[in-house]
């Protein structure tokens, strides 16, 4: 049954404007993995692998000494399928099109990318181990962003327009936008584009500007994270830790504190090293928690990311955590902060599917767009003992850190 002179298919086309418009973190994602789910009949769990490049171990002197191809391998899962429900009344549904796109669509589509927008900053945010600024404190100079980049520099992120991706959030914004315009911060004067700065200072709009080496997002969904409840332990490792460990052996809690998904620390002495050279680095390697745990009789696994390699193709630090090492924690007791994300194009792994359209509805609509890579599907049936239109607009979706070491948390209030 068609609409007022319209159908079901111009309904969700209309509502795909909308949700591409507002999907801000999306569109800094790789999606080269996409296509292998197919345009069409994806569901919620289905799963590709996903390569890693291959890393390897310099010869010294003439000896051949040869190593194994050791290809790895993450598993991108269409983990998340969300949607808004709706219903109109008859009369309701005789609206033209351009009243009901902005009147119904367009509100619940931008909602929807909205809700999309927020699960990728946050699933990004709980697993990127690296770090720059204080915890709770907006950055107000340059220097910390640009920390931010000098680390994932460090760790052999490509640089160039359109590589780095930088989301921030208003009051971030505000501060990054008053250093730029002010033409210095606390490293001294810069010297910038007069047309650039003065755009920008009319605007004092940071999304889509690139600058200072990244490009800038303003991002209202930031992930907030609530950091563990320690008190005023002494956390300290506790024992050996072995040679590709992904968990933590650790002692000196107290009552059944603990850490939350999400929570970064440093360990005494274990320094980060260059991804490629495997140079150790002046700074401590940071690591986060996969997952939440609460202290027993003084003791806490903690499960972390990165896994811990001293040695081979895939060194990531200079020497294994020693029994007795401290623990630094990114947060105090309970603390919250905003966390900005600072990630390469290739970091983050992202796929949206469109739906089956399934049988025994009224009507049924799947849209996607091969350039933007978005797909929406909508369903709509009639309940006769309400007399109600009944309406559901889906998106399928995962996201993967795949490259971790190329992704940065940036602490604000």
């Amino acid at each position: 049954m068609a609409f007022n002179g319209y159908t079901i298919d111009h309904v969700t086309a209309a509502a795909l404007d909308p949700f591409e418009a507002n999907c801000v973190a999306l569109r800094t994602c790789s999606r080269k993995v996409e296509p292998l789910f197919g345009q069409a009949g994806a569901k919620r769990g289905d799963a590709i692998r996903v390569r890693k490049p291959a890393q390897a171990t310099v010869r010294t002197g003439q000896a051949w000494s040869g190593q194994d191809v050791n290809e790895q391998f993450d598993t991108l899962t269409l983990s998340y399928q969300i949607g808004v429900d709706f219903q109109m009344s008859s009369t309701e549904r005789k609206l033209e099109l351009n009243s009901l796109t902005e009147q119904v669509l367009k509100p619940y589509a931008i909602r929807l990318a909205n809700e999309v927008d927020r699960i990728v900053l946050r699933d990004v945010a709980r697993r990127t181990y690296n770090q720059t600024g204080t915890y709770g404190t907006t950055p107000t100079a340059m220097s910390t962003y640009l920390t931010a980049r000098g680390r994932l520099a460090d760790m052999c992120a490509p640089r160039g327009r359109g590589q780095m991706h930088m989301h921030i959030n208003p009051a971030m914004e505000a501060n990054v936008t008053t250093a730029i315009t002010a033409g210095q911060n606390s490293l001294g004067p810069y010297v910038n584009p007069a047309g650039a700065v003065g755009d920008l200072y009319s605007n004092a709009d940071m999304d889509g500007v690139f600058s200072h080496g990244v490009n800038w997002h303003m991002d209202q969904n930031l992930y907030v994270h609530t950091f563990g409840t320690r008190g005023t332990d002494t956390v300290l490792v506790n024992g050996t830790t072995a040679e590709g460990a992904s968990t933590l052996v650790t002692d000196g809690w107290t009552g059944t504190n603990g850490l939350l998904e999400g929570d970064r620390f440093t360990i005494g002495s274990v320094f980060a090293v260059n991804p490629i050279t495997k140079a150790r680095l002046p700074w401590l390697q940071p690591f986060v928690a996969t997952a939440d745990g609460n202290s027993a009789s003084g003791a806490l696994t903690i499960s972390v990311s990165p896994t811990m390699r001293a040695t081979g193709q895939f060194q990531n630090v200079n020497a294994l955590p020693a029994n007795d090492a401290t623990l630094t924690f990114a947060g105090a007791s309970a603390a919250v902060a905003t966390v900005g994300a600072l990630w390469h194009k290739e970091a983050v792994t992202l796929a949206i599917v469109p739906l089956e359209k399934p049988d025994g509805v009224n009507q049924a609509s799947t849209k996607y767009d091969p350039t933007s890579g978005i797909g929406l599907r909508y369903i709509e049936w009639y309940d006769g003992d309400t007399d109600q239109w009944k309406s559901r607009f889906d998106v399928v979706f995962g996201v993967l850190l795949q490259r971790p070491e190329h992704a940065l948390a940036v602490y604000a209030e």
